[in-house]
């Protein structure tokens, strides 16, 4: 029940606080409520000063790891201020193993998994570890000596660094490799004294571990080059990120600025990317606009992953903690699960709107003139007719029509197509014609009808021809017989273009009414989120 119940659930938001033994707790928990400074917010799940590392990452780890063994991405993403205890819960305190963090239990829980799957006859997945940090806007690999790697995209899928080293994890010595390397990798992270903590981490720490699928037991021995496209891949990401802070306030050192200065402007790019998402407004999601951006593009979000944030708080900083918990329940709002198609819709929209821009030049310029010279308009490609060789017998035999000097003008340049002039556009066609008013221009019709005929029971349908003016000029409108009147087919070319035009008009109209639709359902989804509690 539980499971299926959190099935659509794509993204949950967690509180911790950090024990304290300092006067001035400004924060007060109420299960999944937190109030500071008078402001309360409602979180999936807040824990106090009191919970242990085994509750955290039970509950997280219940949430998301099962998840990847259904081959879906997840993300353990940690946030807040520096010294909040981000890294004491994603890793726990590295010298001593009793105090493992929500890193080493996702990675005993995924092996006791993948073991139970194993034991079952089912088809067990070969893993890989990788482990780098985003220092300076940069990445470095932190299992081959803080080597920099490169930015250059893997796959049209996902997002791997260029170089990155992944060790072939052994299943039964799984969880003995990667806290080995886990701890490896942390020993040789970015970190230095601060205001607020002794060991504050300079970087954003992201430790990655590759499923891979469709592989049998050999493909541990398979290069990691290979790996990366020889199957499907389920990815997991554990986010330690440094914490944001007031750099001129906290920095006991010069380079300590240009750490905070990078740390705050990723920290704000991350910041940018889930209020593009959450607001659904911006039609441009801005993942490239830092290194940690780029990297979680298909995991922060949770647009194609799970997610879960773990908000760390400071029980006696009340500005830092109030800033933290806005932005968790800003990162709240991309629990709705219609956000994730408003990028997509939006960028269609932005492609079809190119389209019809592109199509509406061609259309123009094949309106410009044809064979003949002769130019077009777009209402004219319908119901284009001029007057027939015959015209002014047929409109003199017409009981209820007469010829006027402005039908032998039409008539005069009738023979010459790159005149104009003589081709209008059919504007209605009657059985019964309606009397011209005394005041009106003469157009055909007679000011009174006679007696005889004038239900038109006999008389042949009119049609009122709307020639279009030159130079400025009103349009002439005058009255034909049907049988006067021929129609006049624009080139093949230009009708063609007319109806891609009109298509694509129609697919932009459907495409800006699903965008529309979503933002709809996303704001919806969100009230309902915040309202809760």
């Amino acid at each position: 029940m539980e499971g299926r119940k959190l099935k659509s659930k794509r993204v949950w938001v967690v509180v911790r606080a950090r024990p304290s033994n300092e006067a001035g707790n400004c924060i007060h928990i109420d299960r999944n409520q937190i109030t500071v400074k008078g402001q309360s917010f409602f979180f999936d799940k807040a824990f106090d000063s009191t919970a242990t590392q085994n509750e955290v990452c039970e509950y997280i780890g219940g949430r998301l790891l099962p998840h990847a063994m259904n081959g879906e991405h997840i993300c353990l993403l940690a946030y807040g201020q520096t010294g909040s205890g981000k890294t004491h819960t994603m890793f726990g305190t590295l010298e001593k193993d009793d105090v493992e963090g929500v890193a080493f239990h996702s990675v005993s829980e995924l092996a006791r998994m993948m073991r139970g799957r194993s034991s079952e006859g089912r088809a067990v997945p070969s893993v890989d570890f990788s482990f780098l940090e985003v220092y300076n806007n940069e990445l470095y690999d932190l299992l081959d000596a803080s080597k920099k790697l490169s930015r250059q995209r893997s796959s049209e899928k996902h997002v791997v660094p260029q170089g990155l080293t992944r060790r072939c994890c052994e299943l039964a010595q799984m969880e003995e490799q990667v806290h080995s390397w886990l701890r490896e990798g942390a020993a040789t992270r970015s970190v230095s004294k601060t205001v607020f903590n002794p060991r504050s981490s300079r970087s954003h720490g992201v430790v990655m571990l590759h499923i891979c699928w469709g592989n049998d037991g050999a493909a541990s021995r398979l290069r990691p080059a290979s790996r990366e496209t020889s199957s499907s891949q389920t990815r997991v990401y554990i986010v330690d990120l440094a914490g944001s802070e007031r750099a001129g306030m906290y920095a006991l050192a010069p380079e300590q600025l240009k750490e905070g200065e990078h740390i705050n402007l990723s920290l704000s790019a991350l910041g940018r990317v889930v209020s593009a998402l959450a607001e659904g407004k911006c039609e441009h999601v801005p993942y490239r606009d830092s290194a940690l951006t780029w990297l979680l593009k298909d995991a922060i979000t949770g647009s194609s992953a799970r997610v879960c944030m773990v908000a760390a708080v400071h029980p006696v900083h009340a500005v830092e903690t109030a800033s933290t918990l806005r932005y968790a329940h800003q990162y709240s709002a991309l629990q709705a699960s219609s956000n994730s198609q408003i990028p997509t819709l939006t960028s269609e929209l932005r492609k079809q709107m190119r389209r019809v821009d592109e199509l509406k030049r061609v259309f123009e310029a094949a309106m410009a003139g044809d064979e003949h010279g002769l130019a077009w308009t777009k209402e004219s490609l319908t119901g284009t007719v001029q007057p027939t060789r015959w015209a002014k017998e047929l409109v003199e035999a017409h009981p209820h029509l007469g010829w006027t000097p402005a039908h032998q003008s039409k008539q005069i340049v009738r023979g010459n197509r790159k005149n104009r002039d003589g081709i209008g556009r059919s504007r209605e066609t009657v059985d019964i014609i309606k009397p011209r008013r005394s005041d009106e221009i003469a157009d055909g019709r007679p000011t009174t009808m006679p007696e005889a005929g004038c239900d038109g029971s006999s008389t042949e349908r009119a049609v009122e021809v709307v020639f279009e003016g030159r130079n400025g000029r009103p349009p002439v409108i005058l009255w034909y017989p049907e049988s006067a009147l021929e129609e006049v087919q624009p080139p093949k070319k230009l009708i063609d273009a007319m109806e891609q035009l009109r298509v694509a008009e129609e697919e932009l109209g459907r495409k800006r009414g699903e965008l529309q639709k979503a933002k709809e359902l996303n704001k919806a989804e969100q009230d309902e989120w915040m309202a809760k509690g």
